[in-house]
Protein backbone atom coordinates (compact mmCIF):
# COMPACT_ATOMS: atom_id res chain seq x y z
CA UNK A 1 0.00 0.00 0.00
CA UNK A 2 1.26 3.38 -0.98
CA UNK A 3 1.84 6.17 1.65
CA UNK A 4 -0.33 9.06 1.60
CA UNK A 5 1.11 12.32 0.52
CA UNK A 6 0.83 15.48 1.81
CA UNK A 7 1.53 19.22 0.72
CA UNK A 8 4.91 19.04 2.91
CA UNK A 9 5.87 14.70 2.06
CA UNK A 10 4.62 11.83 2.65
CA UNK A 11 2.18 11.30 5.99
CA UNK A 12 2.98 8.92 8.13
CA UNK A 13 0.47 6.53 8.95
CA UNK A 14 -1.42 6.70 12.50
CA UNK A 15 -0.55 4.25 15.14
CA UNK A 16 -2.11 1.01 15.09
CA UNK A 17 -2.52 0.87 18.45
CA UNK A 18 -3.34 4.13 20.72
CA UNK A 19 -2.54 4.03 24.03
CA UNK A 20 -4.31 7.18 25.99
CA UNK A 21 -4.52 7.54 30.03
CA UNK A 22 -7.23 9.37 31.73
CA UNK A 23 -6.79 9.75 35.33
CA UNK A 24 -6.75 6.29 36.59
CA UNK A 25 -7.86 4.71 33.31
CA UNK A 26 -5.61 3.43 30.35
CA UNK A 27 -7.17 2.90 27.64
CA UNK A 28 -5.70 0.23 24.83
CA UNK A 29 -7.18 1.04 21.28
CA UNK A 30 -6.47 -1.24 18.14
CA UNK A 31 -7.12 1.39 15.08
CA UNK A 32 -6.30 -0.79 12.11
CA UNK A 33 -10.30 -0.48 10.71
CA UNK A 34 -9.59 -0.68 7.53
CA UNK A 35 -7.81 -4.25 8.21
CA UNK A 36 -10.74 -5.10 10.59
CA UNK A 37 -7.72 -4.64 13.41
CA UNK A 38 -6.08 -7.68 11.99
CA UNK A 39 -2.92 -7.83 14.50
CA UNK A 40 0.74 -7.60 13.40
CA UNK A 41 3.47 -8.87 15.78
CA UNK A 42 4.10 -4.61 16.18
CA UNK A 43 0.84 -4.56 17.57
CA UNK A 44 1.06 -7.77 19.92
CA UNK A 45 4.16 -6.16 20.81
CA UNK A 46 2.49 -2.47 21.78
CA UNK A 47 -0.35 -3.93 23.35
CA UNK A 48 1.70 -6.19 25.49
CA UNK A 49 4.54 -3.72 26.55
CA UNK A 50 1.20 -1.15 27.52
CA UNK A 51 -0.25 -3.69 30.03
CA UNK A 52 2.97 -4.44 31.33
CA UNK A 53 3.44 -0.78 32.12
CA UNK A 54 -0.12 0.09 33.12
CA UNK A 55 1.11 -2.99 35.53
CA UNK A 56 3.83 -1.14 37.01
CA UNK A 57 2.16 2.62 37.15
CA UNK A 58 0.69 3.00 40.75
CA UNK A 59 -1.82 5.52 38.47
CA UNK A 60 -3.42 3.05 36.46
CA UNK A 61 -6.46 1.22 38.06
CA UNK A 62 -8.23 -0.20 35.23
CA UNK A 63 -7.17 -1.13 31.48
CA UNK A 64 -10.14 -0.74 28.69
CA UNK A 65 -9.14 -2.42 25.60
CA UNK A 66 -11.58 -1.28 22.55
CA UNK A 67 -11.29 -1.31 18.71
CA UNK A 68 -11.87 1.37 15.86
CA UNK A 69 -13.84 0.72 13.49
CA UNK A 70 -16.89 -1.78 13.03
CA UNK A 71 -14.85 -5.28 13.66
CA UNK A 72 -13.30 -5.63 17.18
CA UNK A 73 -10.01 -7.95 15.41
CA UNK A 74 -9.89 -10.51 12.48
CA UNK A 75 -7.47 -12.56 14.02
CA UNK A 76 -3.39 -12.14 12.72
CA UNK A 77 -2.87 -10.71 9.81
CA UNK A 78 -1.99 -13.62 7.63
CA UNK A 79 -0.30 -11.11 4.97
CA UNK A 80 2.08 -9.38 7.29
CA UNK A 81 3.24 -12.88 9.01
CA UNK A 82 3.84 -14.78 6.47
CA UNK A 83 5.72 -11.89 3.91
CA UNK A 84 9.36 -12.06 3.85
CA UNK A 85 11.72 -9.96 5.02
CA UNK A 86 13.19 -9.35 1.41
CA UNK A 87 10.71 -9.42 -1.29
CA UNK A 88 13.56 -10.36 -3.64
CA UNK A 89 15.36 -13.39 -1.83
CA UNK A 90 14.86 -16.72 -2.72
CA UNK A 91 11.96 -17.88 -0.57
CA UNK A 92 13.19 -20.65 2.01
CA UNK A 93 11.67 -23.38 4.42
CA UNK A 94 11.46 -21.97 7.85
CA UNK A 95 13.40 -24.17 10.18
CA UNK A 96 11.51 -26.87 12.32
CA UNK A 97 9.67 -25.46 15.62
CA UNK A 98 9.30 -21.80 14.18
CA UNK A 99 5.64 -21.47 14.58
CA UNK A 100 5.92 -22.68 18.56
CA UNK A 101 8.67 -19.89 18.57
CA UNK A 102 6.55 -17.29 16.72
CA UNK A 103 3.88 -18.14 19.26
CA UNK A 104 5.50 -18.49 22.15
CA UNK A 105 7.59 -14.45 21.56
CA UNK A 106 4.36 -12.99 20.46
CA UNK A 107 0.63 -13.60 21.57
CA UNK A 108 1.37 -15.62 23.98
CA UNK A 109 3.89 -13.22 25.89
CA UNK A 110 0.47 -10.95 25.41
CA UNK A 111 -1.71 -13.35 26.84
CA UNK A 112 0.04 -14.04 29.72
CA UNK A 113 0.76 -10.38 30.62
CA UNK A 114 -3.03 -9.89 30.56
CA UNK A 115 -3.57 -12.93 32.64
CA UNK A 116 -0.91 -11.60 35.07
CA UNK A 117 -1.76 -7.96 35.02
CA UNK A 118 -2.91 -6.64 38.65
CA UNK A 119 -4.88 -4.42 37.23
CA UNK A 120 -8.42 -5.26 35.75
CA UNK A 121 -9.26 -5.15 32.18
CA UNK A 122 -12.42 -4.49 30.60
CA UNK A 123 -12.83 -5.17 26.92
CA UNK A 124 -15.83 -3.33 24.84
CA UNK A 125 -16.39 -5.43 22.00
CA UNK A 126 -18.31 -4.76 18.70
CA UNK A 127 -18.10 -6.71 15.39
CA UNK A 128 -16.12 -9.99 14.89
CA UNK A 129 -13.48 -11.29 17.74
CA UNK A 130 -12.00 -13.91 15.20
CA UNK A 131 -8.83 -16.03 16.59
CA UNK A 132 -6.52 -14.20 18.23
CA UNK A 133 -9.31 -11.74 18.54
CA UNK A 134 -11.00 -13.95 20.24
CA UNK A 135 -8.58 -14.69 22.86
CA UNK A 136 -7.62 -10.66 23.03
CA UNK A 137 -11.48 -10.09 24.19
CA UNK A 138 -12.06 -12.96 26.12
CA UNK A 139 -8.28 -12.05 28.32
CA UNK A 140 -10.29 -9.65 29.40
CA UNK A 141 -11.78 -9.47 33.10
CA UNK A 142 -15.12 -7.82 32.21
CA UNK A 143 -15.94 -8.32 28.18
CA UNK A 144 -18.95 -6.18 27.23
CA UNK A 145 -20.69 -7.11 23.66
CA UNK A 146 -23.69 -6.53 21.98
CA UNK A 147 -26.15 -8.78 19.98
CA UNK A 148 -24.54 -8.61 16.66
CA UNK A 149 -20.93 -9.28 18.34
CA UNK A 150 -19.46 -12.82 17.05
CA UNK A 151 -16.64 -14.38 18.85
CA UNK A 152 -15.40 -17.05 16.39
CA UNK A 153 -12.56 -19.45 16.83
CA UNK A 154 -12.08 -20.83 13.05
CA UNK A 155 -9.12 -22.76 13.49
CA UNK A 156 -10.43 -26.33 12.68
CA UNK A 157 -12.06 -24.53 8.94
CA UNK A 158 -9.62 -23.52 7.77
CA UNK A 159 -7.11 -26.78 8.90
CA UNK A 160 -5.06 -25.90 11.76
CA UNK A 161 -5.73 -25.81 15.40
CA UNK A 162 -6.18 -23.07 17.92
CA UNK A 163 -3.77 -21.40 19.68
CA UNK A 164 -3.09 -18.27 22.19
CA UNK A 165 -5.13 -19.95 25.31
CA UNK A 166 -8.58 -20.72 23.01
CA UNK A 167 -8.51 -24.50 24.50
CA UNK A 168 -7.70 -23.92 27.85
CA UNK A 169 -9.77 -20.90 28.84
CA UNK A 170 -13.23 -21.38 26.55
CA UNK A 171 -14.12 -25.23 28.15
CA UNK A 172 -13.46 -23.04 31.60
CA UNK A 173 -15.62 -20.48 30.58
CA UNK A 174 -18.25 -22.63 29.28
CA UNK A 175 -17.76 -26.15 29.68
CA UNK A 176 -16.76 -28.87 27.57
CA UNK A 177 -19.78 -29.54 25.08
CA UNK A 178 -20.37 -26.19 24.64
CA UNK A 179 -16.56 -25.41 24.32
CA UNK A 180 -16.60 -28.10 21.45
CA UNK A 181 -19.31 -26.36 19.48
CA UNK A 182 -17.33 -23.14 19.33
CA UNK A 183 -13.89 -24.84 18.80
CA UNK A 184 -14.10 -27.69 17.38
CA UNK A 185 -16.79 -27.26 14.75
CA UNK A 186 -15.76 -23.47 14.50
CA UNK A 187 -18.62 -21.89 14.87
CA UNK A 188 -19.47 -18.53 15.50
CA UNK A 189 -21.32 -17.92 18.77
CA UNK A 190 -22.73 -13.80 18.78
CA UNK A 191 -23.01 -12.20 21.67
CA UNK A 192 -26.91 -12.68 23.30
CA UNK A 193 -25.32 -16.66 23.17
CA UNK A 194 -21.95 -15.63 24.83
CA UNK A 195 -23.80 -14.02 27.80
CA UNK A 196 -25.84 -16.74 28.17
CA UNK A 197 -23.29 -19.28 27.90
CA UNK A 198 -21.26 -17.77 30.36
CA UNK A 199 -18.74 -17.31 27.62
CA UNK A 200 -18.96 -13.15 28.90
CA UNK A 201 -20.29 -10.98 31.40
CA UNK A 202 -22.48 -8.61 29.40
CA UNK A 203 -24.88 -8.29 26.07
CA UNK A 204 -26.83 -5.01 25.82
CA UNK A 205 -27.94 -3.85 23.25
CA UNK A 206 -26.22 -0.76 21.11
CA UNK A 207 -27.28 2.28 22.31
CA UNK A 208 -26.79 1.29 25.34
CA UNK A 209 -23.17 -0.38 24.96
CA UNK A 210 -21.07 3.06 25.73
CA UNK A 211 -22.49 3.70 28.47
CA UNK A 212 -22.41 -0.37 30.02
CA UNK A 213 -18.40 0.24 29.10
CA UNK A 214 -18.27 3.26 31.09
CA UNK A 215 -20.22 2.33 34.04
CA UNK A 216 -18.08 -1.16 34.07
CA UNK A 217 -14.52 1.26 34.32
CA UNK A 218 -15.83 3.86 36.60
CA UNK A 219 -16.30 1.19 38.96
CA UNK A 220 -13.27 -0.21 38.82
CA UNK A 221 -11.41 2.99 38.84
CA UNK A 222 -13.08 3.67 41.99
CA UNK A 223 -12.31 0.30 43.15
CA UNK A 224 -9.62 -0.54 45.89
CA UNK A 225 -7.24 -1.72 43.48
CA UNK A 226 -4.71 -3.42 45.71
CA UNK A 227 -7.75 -5.66 46.82
CA UNK A 228 -8.90 -6.03 43.12
CA UNK A 229 -5.58 -7.15 41.39
CA UNK A 230 -4.62 -9.22 44.60
CA UNK A 231 -8.30 -10.92 44.20
CA UNK A 232 -7.33 -11.84 40.38
CA UNK A 233 -4.58 -13.29 40.81
CA UNK A 234 -6.32 -15.29 43.45
CA UNK A 235 -8.87 -16.45 40.37
CA UNK A 236 -6.17 -17.41 38.44
CA UNK A 237 -3.92 -19.14 40.21
CA UNK A 238 -6.11 -21.40 42.44
CA UNK A 239 -7.60 -22.71 38.93
CA UNK A 240 -4.92 -25.18 38.93
CA UNK A 241 -4.75 -26.20 42.78
CA UNK A 242 -6.06 -28.37 44.73
CA UNK A 243 -8.43 -26.92 48.30
CA UNK A 244 -4.84 -26.84 50.27
CA UNK A 245 -2.76 -24.65 48.81
CA UNK A 246 -5.93 -22.19 47.36
CA UNK A 247 -6.37 -21.42 51.22
CA UNK A 248 -2.75 -20.66 51.02
CA UNK A 249 -2.70 -18.47 48.60
CA UNK A 250 -6.06 -16.89 50.19
CA UNK A 251 -3.94 -16.31 53.42
CA UNK A 252 -1.32 -14.73 51.61
CA UNK A 253 -2.90 -12.49 49.56
CA UNK A 254 -5.00 -11.25 52.15
CA UNK A 255 -2.21 -10.28 54.09
CA UNK A 256 -0.82 -8.44 51.77
CA UNK A 257 -4.54 -7.03 51.28
CA UNK A 258 -4.96 -5.68 54.71
CA UNK A 259 -1.34 -3.93 54.80
CA UNK A 260 -3.19 -1.45 52.00
CA UNK A 261 -4.67 2.03 52.75
CA UNK A 262 -8.07 0.88 50.72
CA UNK A 263 -8.47 -1.52 53.37
CA UNK A 264 -7.91 0.87 56.21
CA UNK A 265 -10.32 3.34 54.49
CA UNK A 266 -12.94 0.26 53.72
CA UNK A 267 -12.98 -0.77 57.55
CA UNK A 268 -13.27 3.36 58.45
CA UNK A 269 -15.92 3.90 55.91
CA UNK A 270 -18.24 0.21 57.04
CA UNK A 271 -18.16 1.17 60.67
CA UNK A 272 -19.35 5.19 59.70
CA UNK A 273 -21.86 4.16 57.71
CA UNK A 274 -20.60 5.50 54.44
CA UNK A 275 -19.47 4.71 50.71
CA UNK A 276 -15.82 4.56 50.97
CA UNK A 277 -13.37 6.80 48.96
CA UNK A 278 -10.61 4.34 47.48
CA UNK A 279 -7.49 5.90 46.33
CA UNK A 280 -6.28 2.53 44.84
CA UNK A 281 -3.37 2.52 47.45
Amino acid sequence: MSEPIGPDGPVPEPPHIVVERDGPVMTLTLNRPARKNALTVSMIGDITEAVRAASLDDTTRVILLRAAGVEFCSGIDLVESNAPSDPSAPRERPRAGHMNRRLEANPHRMIRELAAAQVPVVAAVRGWAVGIGNMLALSADVVVATPSTKFWVPFTTKGFTPDSGNTWLIPRLIGLARAKEMVLRGRPIDGETAAAWGLIGHCVAEEAFEEKVAEIVADFASAATVSVGLTKSLLHENLEVGLAAALRNEAIHEELAVRSDDFKEGMRAFTQRRTPDYTGW
